[in-house]
């Protein structure tokens, strides 16, 4: 007698993918480009002109986002959930709150090599990491992942 087994996994995908309108997927590089990297770069024009001679790069992120690194930043839009962001900051206790962005936002400074935002907007996650410039701390880039996140922000909601 022949017997079928069948299993049968159950992922929680409401925690990992966003749901209804917000699920229409955003390019990121669609939200990087050269001016607005001008405008933010925590770089100096000479080492600005020189990062910004490498093309955007654009990424699939997690199961329905997109990651771009151009200019010396990389930015995702969804590479998560916001309850996967969560249980990271919980273990991360390096997370600094960062307040006047989305529903909450928070900040860190990652090996003194990157700067890193991430904001949590409705069902949407943004994650900016910052490259920090020799002679400069993450401390001091934070207003310029701030102004970054702000100019993108709108274009998420």
């Amino acid at each position: 007698m022949r017997h079928v087994v069948s299993i049968v996994a159950v992922v929680p995908f409401a925690t990992m993918v966003p749901s209804g309108a917000e699920a229409a997927s955003i390019r990121a590089c669609s939200l990087l480009d050269k001016e607005l990297v001008e405008q933010v770069s925590p770089y100096d024009k000479q080492a600005l002109d020189l990062v910004l001679k490498v093309p955007p790069n654009e990424d699939a992120a997690g199961q329905a986002g997109s990651q771009c690194d151009y200019g010396g930043i990389t930015l995702a839009v969804d590479a998560f959930s916001p309850g996967a962001f969560d249980q990271m900051r919980e273990r991360d206790r390096t997370w600094m709150p960062v307040g006047g962005l989305g529903d909450r936002a928070y900040f860190r400074d990652n090996k003194a090599r990157w700067g890193e935002l991430y904001v949590v907007v409705g069902s949407r996650v943004l994650s900016i990491q910052m490259a920090v410039p020799t002679g400069r701390t993450a401390a001091s880039i934070q207003p310029n992942a701030v102004a970054l996140a702000k100019a993108v922000l709108p274009r998420l909601r």
